[in-house]
């Protein structure tokens, strides 16, 4: 190196001197010099020859250049998830810098490690750092100790404004206490502290107080006793109630239709979910591509603020064309025809015709204007010819149904007549035919309606058709089905699914196909193909009037986007209970969290035919 031989050189060429030694150890590889001590000007050559050594040592210092280093950090424990992602020496470890850098980060990670430990509690942990370097490599270590945690000892939670001068509300106020999250004696977390407070004035925001606000909080920590003490101080600002209903935006359609499905009354109490039921209502009916509704948040005039809805219209006629692949039915060409204004009544018109491998299929409904309780009522008719598994099927289906406004505990009560021609191999034909009535209800608690992680979704069906009125036979017909979300740590999420159903009465020679049981495919029994599960008859598979379904699956967050699955699918369907047998499908997938919904590809074994499977799907099967 240049500066070990101008070292070198300048302890060469400098003249001797008598007096006191003092020696000098350089970075250069272990480079001694011997520089005696003199007085007058022997002294002053040494000292500048002592500065000359210095400068040069501190420029060859910060000129050395490293090319990535190893972060150990040991002893951790419970915070060295949080220590690996979060801290900057260890994300900058296989970066190039100078080795002056790489001392500061590792002088200044002491104080972050002992922030983010604070985060989770530990006020108090012992860290130990060195920087060293073996077989050419830089090493930063750091030993933590984290200490004792910080648990929770005392809770305080007043109320000011309009909730605590309002003798009714004193109930509220003290479910809100009970509902705080952090309990005495849990261990202290500032994300946890943020998300309580946060959760408290949540519940007041969208109900009654949308001005609250914490006007005050503390967390006061002893560092000794290891003890934090929380007081939380919220004004709830004035109560607010909704007034008369404002509309911008609506041209083409009546708003009298708005009125109808208006879940809101002036003089109501202020809730947010009933802004959001008003939305999702005009939404679901097909006249607006969006639907904002709000009010003015102004503390000083809380009484009957009017409520502002801005709609964007949908044009009242489309003509819809669309190609398609999916692994269950191949690909697929489908055409809609959709009129919003049918017969100038404001009746919506939904048609279409599709085309795939297994199914042709004609149909169209026709939704009325909501009825004044906001209920809304439709009819609708199709014909279908399916060709699966060896069983052809010409099928007809005619309906009028009434669907309850509410989505998240969806109602739904009809009257259907349906009617089949079915064939398999060289049977004769066998027409079967049905009419019944159903009713069908459905839990939906998600947190997300396009991309949801967390949540459930229930719902049951219940159906029956009475001897003699088109029936050979009395039937009655019930189907459950649930599915769960649930996130187990950061990166972990759990889906489960189950499904069940039966028809009783009448057996498959005379129930239609669509009120029997098949099964298989996508989001069902992965690993087999689509309804290539259920009764074998003359080498065909034919529905069958029991079915049951279960589904387990673990999903690893790679990405906030990209995920991993493994998961196992059971099921099948028969003709009774007796001779029902499980099939079991394995397998693992790739998971996209994509704008339009989830998206699932998934490779399965289905262990009955000792084949593999591919299946494509986006969304879940509600």
């Amino acid at each position: 190196m240049l500066l070990q031989r101008i070292l070198r050189l300048l302890i060469q060429y400098s003249p001797p001197m008598a007096g006191r030694a003092t020696i000098l150890r350089t970075n250069f590889n272990g480079t001694f010099m011997l520089c005696r001590q003199p007085h007058g000007d022997g002294n002053r050559r040494c000292r500048l020859l002592v500065f000359a050594l210095f400068v040069i040592f501190s420029l060859s210092a910060q000129a050395q250049t490293i090319h990535g280093y190893t972060v150990d950090i040991d002893s951790a424990g419970v915070l060295e998830p949080l220590l690996t992602e979060h801290l900057d020496i260890r994300r900058r470890a296989g970066n190039e810098m100078r080795l002056e850098e790489l001392q500061r980060l590792v002088e200044i990670t002491p104080q972050k490690i002992r922030g983010l430990a604070a985060t989770e509690g530990y006020f108090s942990p012992v860290i130990e750092h060195a920087l060293e370097q073996k077989d050419g490599r830089w090493i930063a270590r750091f030993s933590v100790t984290p200490g004792p945690a910080t648990t929770i000892d005392t809770v305080e939670i007043t109320f000011t404004g309009h909730i605590a001068k309002d003798a009714s509300k004193r109930q509220r106020m003290d479910r809100l206490r009970r509902q705080w999250a952090l309990k005495q004696g849990e261990r202290f977390r500032q994300t946890e502290w943020e998300n309580a407070k946060n959760a408290l004035l949540k519940n007041l925001l969208n109900r009654n107080y949308p001005a609250a606000r914490i006007a005050s909080s503390e967390a006061r920590i002893d560092p000794e006793k290891h003890t934090a003490n929380l007081r939380v101080e919220v004004d709830s600002g004035p109560a607010f109630t909704f007034g008369e209903l404002q509309i911008q935006g609506l041209e083409r359609y009546s708003r009298d239709m708005i009125d109808r499905l208006n879940p809101i009354q002036p003089g109501d109490p202020f809730a947010q979910e009933k802004l959001s039921e008003l939305q999702t209502r005009l939404q679901d009916t097909g006249y607006f591509r969006s639907a904002f509704a709000t009010i003015d948040i102004d503390p000083a005039h809380p009484e009957r603020v009017p409520v502002r809805l801005d709609l964007s219209e949908n044009e009242r006629k489309r003509l819809g064309l669309g190609v398609g692949f999916s692994t269950d039915t191949g690909a697929n060409v489908q055409v809609k025809w959709l009129n919003r204004n049918l017969l100038d009544r404001d009746w919506r018109l939904e048609s279409e015709l599709r085309l795939d491998r297994d199914t042709r299929l004609l149909g169209a409904d026709v939704f009325f204007p909501a009825i004044r309780n906001g209920w809304l009522p439709s009819v609708g008719a199709r014909y279908e010819r399916t060709d699966i598994a060896g069983e052809l099927n010409d099928k007809i289906r005619a309906a009028g149904r009434i669907t309850s406004p509410e989505k998240e505990n969806e109602q739904v009560w009809s009257v259907s007549y349906l009617a089949d021609r079915q064939r398999i191999a060289d049977r004769p034909p066998n027409n079967r035919q049905a009419l019944i009535g159903s009713y069908g209800y459905t839990i939906q608690r998600i947190n997300n309606p396009l991309n949801p992680r967390r949540g459930y979704v229930a719902s049951v069906e219940l159906s029956a058709g009475p001897k003699g009125l088109l029936n050979e036979k009395a039937l009655a017909r019930v189907v459950g089905r649930v599915t769960r979300l649930t996130p187990v740590q950061r990166r972990w999420d759990t889906v489960l699914r189950g499904e069940i159903g039966q028809v009783f009465g009448a057996g498959r020679e005379t129930v239609p196909a669509d009120l029997l049981f098949r099964t298989g495919g996508n989001q069902t029994v992965r690993g087999y193909g689509y309804n290539r599960l259920g009764v074998p008859v003359n080498g065909a598979i034919v529905g069958g009037t029991v079915m049951a379904v279960a589904s387990a699956e673990l999903v690893y967050r790679i990405t906030p986007q990209w995920g991993a699955a493994v998961f196992v699918d059971a099921g099948n369907a028969a003709d009774s209970w007796r001779n029902f047998r499980m099939k079991v499908g394995t397998g693992i997938g790739a998971r996209w969290r994509s704008p339009i919904g989830p998206v699932n590809i998934d490779l399965a074994y289905g262990h009955a035919t000792r084949e593999p499977q591919l299946h494509f799907s986006v969304g879940y099967g509600f």
